[in-house]
């Protein structure tokens, strides 16, 4: 059974306002200024602006201050830089009299913000990774198993050559593997830390900037400290490779409905049969998966634009209202996506293709035709001018009398050879239907990318080892970010150890 329920509209990404998305994000965003706050502490300490006291006593007042996120009315200001504040707010208050505003020495709110965004598109774009390497290990064991089912194409109403389903689906394959590339770009532009800029003019307090980017997983630091809060970029660079993975699988999506409408014999999705809603209409169903994820995909490619749209729009220096609205729908975007792909890839794996139905429509509209040139250059030893205007007038005829490519007979190419070189050629029925064949027509474009299957067959062992590749890199970034998150842990017991 697919899963045929709606995104929410937070899932979505849309959610109304911008301060509407914050709300529902707080707690996401609330445990990460604490991450924030505590990588600049432990920085702050090994720099030996603090001592161990201090660094100590906020880093103990950061455990309590991490377990409740304030309501939106109770913040000094709106957005994230309101929920910093709320955050800090309640850090002072928890921390020893001594020590209140060690925290935010040397670190501005707008540069904390820029953080967590960053480190909240991080984790959504290796959801997004995930996501859609599920669907394309989906559509590889799909396209593995339908290597010899025939089917048509068509370029748009029209009828052109047939392939098997395996091919097709490499229409689909390769795309998501070009996104998996762009989403390894994103998170590498995604993943620098911010932390050092202050407001825009970085801070006279003896920071080490690489150290609390590494203390946050981070692989290396936005270069200048006005660019580490005004930047807005990445947000884009985000959301435009959610759109590419929602486009892509919309197109597949979008051409399946069009064959479930058209060709209702041509496959099942394995759904159960929904509930009779309207005793007026007792053969009705409510709209299924298949259109739902076509109509979710559409929704995310818009919501993507839009931030794209925001992103031009950001005014130059600190982008604070930029960083709430883009950075708030670009990661439900990211999410989106990711529900996107992991649907699909569960419709994909319930697909039940009736293969014999498929062959049958692979063989109408003369899509093989062409290649009775072919036969008459290759076997009959013609030009391929000749050849060519023979199989025009053959496959002229064959459809002025309503007959497919498998009904042209050698006495219907000798009534064209007689016209256009004077004389028949005599051709074996047998020979031809090798070549008119759709099976046989397919064998014969072995080239690589080509539907034989035996270049299929390396197309998709292709396919697997870059999905593979793309898997070791997601293991190996959570490994890094699991080694930093350690890493921060460590320096902290060791800090809150010493005044012990």
């Amino acid at each position: 059974m697919v899963d045929a329920a709606p995104f929410s509209s937070a899932a979505s990404g849309n959610a109304g306002n911008a301060d509407d998305r914050l709300a529902a994000d707080g707690a996401t965003l609330w445990p990460l200024i604490g991450r924030v706050v505590a990588a600049h502490v432990v920085m702050l300490r090994e720099a030996g602006v603090l001592d161990d006291a201090a660094a100590a006593a906020v880093l103990t007042a950061l455990d309590g201050v991490t377990r409740g996120v304030p309501a939106g009315d109770q913040r000094e200001s709106p957005g994230t830089v309101g929920l910093i504040a709320a955050f800090e707010g309640r850090l002072d208050a928890l921390t020893a009299r001594g020590a209140v505003g060690a925290g935010a020495l040397g670190r501005a709110r707008i540069e904390t913000a820029a953080a967590i965004w960053r480190l909240t598109l991080r984790d959504d774009l290796l959801a997004a990774m995930a996501a859609t390497a599920a669907a394309r290990r989906s559509l590889l064991d799909l396209a593995g198993e339908q290597v010899f089912t025939l089917m048509p194409t068509f370029a748009g109403s029209q009828a052109v050559q047939p392939t098997n389903l395996a091919h097709f689906l490499g229409g689909t394959i390769a795309p998501l593997a070009r996104a998996a590339e762009r989403l390894r770009a994103a998170y590498a532009e995604v993943n620098r830390g911010p932390l050092g800029a202050g407001a825009l003019a970085s801070t006279g307090v003896p920071i080490d900037r690489e150290r609390a980017a590494a203390l946050l997983g981070c692989d290396g630091t936005v270069a200048g400290s006005f660019d580490a809060v005004a930047a807005v970029d990445h947000l884009a660079l985000a959301a435009e490779t959610a759109a590419a993975i929602a486009a892509t699988l919309r197109r597949l999506l979008s051409e399946l409905l069009t064959w479930r409408r058209a060709d209702p014999e041509s496959f099942r999705l394995g759904e159960t049969a929904a509930p009779v809603v309207d005793p007026g209409l007792p053969g009705f169903r409510p709209p299924v998966a298949l259109e739902r994820l076509v109509a979710d995909a559409r929704r995310l490619e818009a919501d993507a634009a839009s931030v794209v749209r925001l992103v031009a729009e950001a005014p130059y220096g600190p982008a604070v209202a930029a960083l709430d609205d883009g950075g708030a729908l670009a990661s439900a975007t990211l999410r989106g996506t990711a529900a996107l792909a992991e649907r699909t890839a569960g419709l994909v794996a319930a697909l039940e293709v009736n293969r014999a139905y498929l062959a049958h429509r692979a063989g109408r509209d003369h899509t093989t035709s062409g290649d009775l040139a072919l036969f008459l250059i290759g076997e009959e030893g013609l030009d391929a001018a000749a050849a060519r205007e023979i199989t025009l007038m053959t496959v002229r005829r064959a459809i002025e009398q309503g007959l497919e490519a498998s009904g042209i007979t050698p006495q219907m190419i000798d009534g064209a050879a007689l016209l256009v070189i004077g004389r028949e050629l005599g051709i074996e029925v047998e020979n031809l239907g090798h070549w008119l064949a759709p099976r046989r027509y397919l064998e014969r474009r072995g080239a690589s990318g080509g539907p034989a299957p035996a270049a299929v067959r390396d197309d998709l062992t292709r396919e697997r080892e870059v999905l593979l590749a793309d898997e070791r890199w997601r293991e190996e970034r959570h490994g890094r970010l699991a080694s930093a998150a350690a890493e921060l842990e460590r320096a902290i017991a060791e800090i809150t150890a010493a005044t012990d």
